[in-house]
């Protein structure tokens, strides 16, 4: 009867954990979700502080660039143009911002990514009304 018990308790325990754990995993995906969703909207907002998709560029010397985001081994994940019209202050504070907080994800959740360094571009041209980067 003993024996009995025993397996029966353990059983219990088994499944009691088993439930917890795939509850656990589920609520980190959840919550992995909601702070990468966090993080698109940040950038978003990037984007549209920026105004290169509402401003026509015609002058290249009237926007610039700044590196954004943090690949998971260190590093920016690409270069965003911006108008020199905005808040520069502002937009780069917030580019800082989105950058860091991307950071700490990556790390949170041991995202992993490529190595490879992101060259800044050499300059800015005016094509088809929009701001493109030159390498060379």
């Amino acid at each position: 009867m003993k024996k009995l018990s025993l397996i029966t308790i353990t059983l219990t325990l088994c499944l009691i954990i088993s439930s917890c754990s795939s509850t656990s995993v589920k609520d980190d995906a959840s919550t992995q979700k909601k702070e990468s969703e966090k993080l698109e909207k940040m950038y978003q907002e990037i984007v549209d502080l920026s105004l290169i998709n509402s401003e026509s560029c015609t002058d290249p010397k009237k926007w610039d660039f700044a590196p954004i985001g943090s690949k998971a081994c260190g590093g920016y994940t690409h270069y965003i143009a911006y108008s020199k019209s905005i808040n520069t202050t502002q937009f780069l504070s917030k580019v800082t911002a989105y950058t860091e907080a991307q950071k700490a994800f990556n790390k949170k959740w041991n995202i992993f990514s490529t190595c490879d360094a992101i060259l800044p571009p050499d300059a800015i041209e005016c094509a088809d009304g929009k701001p493109k980067f030159v390498y060379n």
